[in-house]
């Protein structure tokens, strides 16, 4: 091999570090691009390990799969993942922007709620002046014009009829990514009209209608109890999806803090920033992630236990939580002594509330984006109990007088909610194993009696009587039994209904 040989693999391989990662800065130091993604699973990844190592210092992985391996013992124990684990603080906002959804991030004043959603608009797309100039920030004296826009005044003068009203929207209204920042200092008449917006996706002013187009939506509150200026409605507070808290700051990092502060503020680079189109696929493949029956079951199995309550009625249909709510009592009032049920075994006597449809819809909708987010293609039952704290932690509210609250090992779930709605799926998953005996054959019924042929209908109706029978003679009316009697009891009457018919 000759010199001019060796001279051409010579500029080869410089050519091909220069189109690599390192590259010299302006002092003469080497520096990294970020990775390329390969796809948009990738390209999630990334964005949040930059969010993590350049923007939000955050050691707090809260998030945490695989099998657990603990240190310590007694009150001072250490749990370790054995496989991944997150920062809720960094990846539920980025799940948020994935799934178009609505998020809250509460916490201390300078806790970096606003620099998450700011960043989050980043990640869309957004140049920090266009993020800074449509941030609503919420204050005592906020109009519904300050939300929406105004009406130009020549038209008001000069319009017959006020579809002859033009209205100058406000810009934020059509961006990918909203923030709300102190939401709770917004007056109730105008929390009503951010609720059309978050809700329906549109506003009406002057017979004019805007509509939002699919975008995600970050609010931000400086506590989480509700408080501010306003007491924030219930209807607003529903539209939430979920909620994360904002983390301590840990002095570990002080040196990267006075490294950032030294630099000025480091840009997002573009290979993480996603298009529109992409958030758009992103949510599309979200969307087709798989749900397995098993994890829905279990997951229904859970949710159907809160909302039960045995002394709500004698009636098998108001044996819930909402019949107490629409009386004006509370849960404390009727979980006695003259309740039979273990208040430790059942559930029921912990939750003040019940679960909505809609927060049904979120925990799904989020656990397929965190399955999608490291790449699987199924829902698992650890995503479940991943983003349950976090969909249910404004949706629960604790009944402090549960005798399960009362033991000393118990009462700091009262501070800490994420850990005790963690604990409630622990014990429920425990439930459905133990329960799995006799749902089993009441299954295998609700399969047969679908598939009755009509003249067989009143062999099934006989069967149903006899199963619900059992149910309530041979076992504890608890909310796994109350749950498969109100099931049965609807395939008696679709099965009555069919015979009636033919």
């Amino acid at each position: 091999m000759n010199n001019t040989t060796h001279q051409t693999d010579a500029k080869t391989l410089v050519q091909s570090w220069l189109k690599g990662r390192a590259q010299l800065d302006e002092t003469g130091g080497i520096s990294f691009k970020s990775h390329k993604a390969g796809n948009l699973t990738e390209k999630c990844q990334l964005a949040y390990q930059w969010i993590l190592d350049n923007a939000i210092y955050s050691p707090y992985n809260d998030i945490e799969y695989g099998h657990r391996i603990t240190l310590g013992r007694s009150e001072q124990q250490i749990n370790l993942a054995s496989e991944d684990s997150y920062a809720s603080f960094i990846l539920l906002p980025l799940l948020t922007l994935m799934t178009s959804r609505r998020l809250l991030l509460i916490g201390a004043p300078g806790r970096g709620k606003t620099t998450v959603a700011t960043l989050m608009a980043l990640l869309a797309g957004y140049s920090l002046d266009e993020i800074k100039h449509a941030i609503q920030h919420g204050h005592p004296q906020m109009t519904q014009a300050d939300i929406l826009g105004s009406p130009l005044p020549s038209d008001l003068i000069q319009a017959r009829e006020s579809a002859d009203i033009r209205v100058l929207w406000r810009k934020w209204i059509s961006m990918r990514v909203k923030i709300i920042d102190e939401y709770n200092r917004i007056p109730t008449k105008t929390q009503s009209c951010l609720l059309s917006l978050m809700a329906e996706g549109y506003a009406e002013m002057y017979e004019q209608i805007i509509h939002c187009q699919n975008s995600a939506w970050f609010l931000t509150a400086n506590d989480d109890l509700g408080g501010g200026t306003f007491q924030v409605i219930e209807a607003l507070k529903d539209r939430i999806d979920i909620v994360v808290r904002c983390t301590p700051f840990n002095t570990r990092y002080l040196t990267a803090l006075a490294k950032r502060i030294a630099n000025a503020e480091q840009s997002v680079p573009t290979d993480i920033i996603f298009t529109h189109e992409e958030l758009d696929q992103i949510g599309t493949k979200i969307r087709a992630i798989e749900m397995p029956s098993e994890v829905l079951e279990i997951l229904g199995f859970l949710i159907s236990q809160l909302d039960f309550c045995r002394r709500a009625s004698d009636t098998l249909e108001f044996q819930n939580k909402d019949t107490l709510h629409l009386a004006g009592r509370r849960v404390g009032h009727v979980c006695t002594e003259d309740c039979p049920l273990d208040k430790f075994e059942n559930i029921c006597t912990q939750t003040e509330s019940g679960v909505s449809t809609r927060a049904y819809q979120t925990i799904i909708h989020y656990a397929k984006a965190l399955a999608f987010f490291r790449g699987k293609t199924a829902v698992s039952n650890e995503d479940i109990r991943q983003i349950l704290p976090w969909a249910l932690h404004e949706k629960l509210k604790p009944n402090p007088q549960s005798d399960f609250f009362q033991k000393t090992e118990n009462q700091v779930y009262q501070t800490d909610k994420v850990s005790w709605i963690r604990q409630l799926f622990d014990h429920g998953l425990k439930q459905y194993v133990a329960y799995q005996a006799l749902r089993q054959p009441i299954m295998d019924l609700q399969t047969s009696i679908e598939g009755l042929p009509p003249q067989e209908l009143k062999q099934g109706l006989q069967m149903l009587q006899q199963q619900m029978e059992n149910l309530v003679t041979k076992h504890e009316l608890n909310a796994p039994v109350h749950n498969d009697l109100v099931l049965l009891k609807h395939l008696y009457v679709q099965c009555r209904h069919k015979l009636s018919r033919s």
